[in-house]
């Protein structure tokens, strides 16, 4: 007997809703063992650029020495973040995030064996920069926006709160550490923690990884790991992302530090501004999260962006005490983390939501290119010429806001995708 039309649609459409439902505490554990790797993980990055000049002081190398390697793994992590989202999207979250980890293990305790700064660039460049290109953001915009695209940023922001807090922890426990044990027990111990940790994302993570990433379509995952041609908009986006990275993976990640210790700062000193600048992340992505779900995303970014350059253009006028350091370091770690939430909303408004995995590797390669080739012209321009680099940067966020005005945002009714 043939079953009634209407009872085969009840059950198609019940055994199309189970992947969305409420996750159960069990369903849970894997999202918290991603926010947990995280965290370590972004304790663990912040090493080199923390430790740099102590590195450059003890094996007697130039600043130069230390300085190249680091800018030589953001651009390794540019390159290869579209890869890093493909492979999310084929096999799953575990797997991806366990080689992260692992390859990051092993980056920081080859660190300890540098002899010549050629080492560094293997362990930093390539290693870190490898490791890195699986990066928060992106982990963040694939969990965070696996229901309605247009509420994603509550959901983006906590995450990505989570590798402030890292780095924070991360730069306050190092640098005590190396100053009661020296800057090897601080690599060793960073990466103990750093394969404990990926044993526990083998053990809660799920193979699949359905339960922390976005549904596909049977059509979309075959789809090419590029984006479709999207228009001004997409490369409207991309240079977004790319002043983006310039102004805070560029500037602050990578040189602040050396800045804080060039102009006299101490090591505990310097981690101390730094920490300030992430914990004013950790509250600002959450704060942004909150109000990008209920305002207009592209005039929240606008204003971020102005804000942001009004900041960078102010610094070169203080005369880097502490103080001045720790103030920058608060507003500016506010207004950094200000723009990720907004501008994941915005991507999603503008590409679509189906294909945010590919679209932000993209996105994320041009961030972190924004970032390499800051990075660079700051280390070529050197301590004397920071001024210049940093009011330029600042400049260029002017031109991010008069981009994002002309985005479209999201319709506040649209539909949760899967």
């Amino acid at each position: 007997m043939r079953r009634p039309a209407n009872r085969a649609r009840l059950a198609t459409a019940f055994f199309a809703v189970q992947p969305i439902r409420p996750a159960s505490s069990a369903g849970r554990l894997p999202s918290a063992a991603i926010a947990f790797a995280i965290f370590v993980s972004s304790a663990a990055r912040v090493l080199p650029a923390l430790l740099a000049v102590s590195i450059q002081k003890d094996l007697g190398w130039q600043i130069s020495d230390v300085a190249w390697p680091i800018t030589f793994g953001i651009a390794v992590s540019a390159s290869a973040s579209p890869l890093a989202t493909r492979g999310l999207e084929r096999w799953g979250v575990r797997w991806p995030l366990v080689v992260s980890l692992v390859l990051l293990a092993v980056s920081l305790a080859s660190t300890t064996l540098a002899t010549s700064p050629g080492h560094l660039v293997l362990a930093w460049g390539l290693g870190l920069g490898c490791s890195g290109s699986l990066s928060a953001s992106i982990l963040g915009a694939m969990v965070g926006s696996r229901r309605s695209a247009a509420h994603c940023g509550t959901r983006f922001g906590l995450l990505t709160s989570m590798q402030f807090l890292g780095s924070a922890a991360g730069l306050l426990l190092a640098s005590r550490a190396v100053e009661a044990f020296g800057w090897r027990i601080a690599f060793h111990a960073a990466a103990v923690v750093v394969l404990t940790t990926a044993f526990v994302v083998v053990l809660l993570v799920p193979a699949s990884g359905r339960e922390v990433t976005p549904q596909q379509s049977a059509s979309s995952r075959h789809a090419p790991s590029y984006p479709e041609g999207r228009g001004w908009r997409f490369w409207a986006l991309a240079a977004i992302f790319c002043i983006c990275g310039a102004s805070t993976s560029g500037l602050i990640d990578s040189q602040l530090s050396i800045l804080c210790m060039g102009a006299g700062l101490g090591l505990s000193s310097s981690a101390d501004v730094m920490a300030i600048f992430l914990l004013g992340g950790a509250i600002g992505s959450v704060a942004s999260g909150y109000l990008a779900d209920r305002y207009p995303a592209r005039m929240l970014l606008a204003g971020y962006f102005v804000a942001r350059a009004l900041i960078l253009l102010w610094l070169p006028f203080t005369g880097l005490s502490v103080v001045e350091l720790a103030r920058f370091g608060a507003l500016y770690g506010l207004d950094a983390a200000l723009t990720f939430p907004a501008l994941v909303i915005l991507m999603s408004a503008n590409l679509g939501s189906h294909g945010i995995g590919a679209a932000m590797g993209w996105m994320m390669a041009a961030h972190v290119a924004g970032a390499t080739i800051a990075s660079a012209g700051v280390v070529a321009l050197g301590l004397a010429g920071y001024a210049i680099g940093f009011a330029s940067v600042g400049l260029t966020c002017l031109v991010a806001a008069g981009l994002a005005v002309l985005l479209k945002d999201p319709p506040s009714n649209e539909e949760p995708f899967r």
